[in-house]
């Protein structure tokens, strides 16, 4: 079927202009509160087809909201159209889509209707959220520009450990303003460049160790003794960020222990983790096992989301090999350059 509608409607004119709506578009029975037709964009926004759609009403879409529905129908047929961007959609996965409805009151053979468009406000709330993070980061890399001055002068004291610390803090600041950087520069061509070179395991472990692991056994500690060198061809920052997640993730779930091991496979390096925490969430560890993760899952699991994002990034995969009570081990690879 594709278009739900009335028989008595199928056929003329206003049909044809429905279906030809670019936005998604309903006729409800202003009376009863039924769906009377449905093209074939509100289908594709929430995820139905035309035969699901046939079965549901008004209130199966909006079930959360049943009185703002029922007084925004009462408003359109009080003043003949209406309009309102404080109801959401819930689609068929249980997600809801912020919308913008407009309607008008109508009559379809003697019938009392209401056409009620929906324009997706989704685009427009991210658009907003990403100016808001790009202010937000322009405003971090200036602070953050000020810590490095300090810690240039520090990297001059006398004393070999203040100077030691401050070239760590100095690295550190860097990759923040780095990915401050990228953040204002997100969604330009070159945000999510991958600046590859040759370094080893060791090197990023020492540099991981040396910002995340606490002196004299406090928190959690990286056990890593490699069989051998573990060579990369990859971004030497955003694998570092790949450790620090993996290992800040670990810690806030309890775990005291994160042992790490490499080896190198044909043209590709692979890297194994795993802490003794409690074990992930059933939901993170299978969306991190699909074929094609979901990146924008929220907060939930967001560092391990950032981990994936990074390894795909230099056409790799991070996948989690065994997750229980006893832990959690991940497979990351990273391939060369091709």
């Amino acid at each position: 079927m594709t278009l739900l509608m009335t028989t008595q409607l199928r056929d003329t004119a206003f049909a044809t202009l429905f279906q030809g709506l670019y936005d998604p578009a309903f006729v409800v029975d202003a009376e009863g509160g039924s769906f009377i037709a449905a093209n074939e964009a509100a289908a594709r926004l929430l995820g139905y087809t035309m035969d699901d759609l046939a079965t549901l009403s008004p209130s199966d879409i909006h079930p959360h909201e049943v009185p703002r529905l029922r007084a925004f129908l009462g408003e359109v047929m009080t003043h003949g159209r209406w309009r309102a961007d404080d109801l959401s959609c819930r689609c068929r996965d249980g997600s809801y889509v912020p919308a913008e409805a407009r309607a008008t009151a109508l009559q379809l053979d003697g019938q009392d209707c209401v056409l009620i468009q929906i324009r997706d406000l989704r685009p427009e709330i991210l658009a907003e959220v990403g100016r808001s993070v790009r202010k937000l980061a322009h405003d971090l890399r200036n602070a953050l520009t000020t810590s490095q001055l300090l810690a240039d002068r520090l990297a001059g004291s006398d004393d070999a450990a203040v100077r030691k610390n401050a070239n760590v803090i100095a690295r550190s600041l860097d990759r923040a303003l780095v990915m401050c950087q990228d953040t204002v520069n997100a969604g330009r061509s070159d945000s999510e460049t991958v600046d590859r070179e040759r370094f080893l395991l060791d090197d990023v472990i020492e540099e991981v160790a040396a910002t995340m692991v606490m002196p004299s056994g406090l928190g959690t500690q990286i056990a890593f003794e490699p069989a051998e060198a573990v060579p990369l061809d990859a971004d030497f920052d955003q694998v570092y960020r790949i450790f620090v997640n993996l290992l800040r993730n670990a810690s806030e779930a309890g775990a005291d222990l994160v042992r790490v091991d490499g080896r190198r496979e044909e043209g590709c390096a692979v890297l194994m983790v795993e802490d003794n925490g409690p074990g992930l969430p059933a939901f993170i560890r299978d969306n991190l096992n699909r074929e094609k993760p979901d990146l924008s899952s929220g907060s939930s699991g967001l560092g391990l989301m950032i981990c994936c994002e990074l390894a795909m990034r230099h056409g790799g995969e991070m996948k989690v090999a065994r997750s229980d009570s006893t832990g959690t081990r991940f497979r990351i690879t990273i391939p060369d350059a091709s």
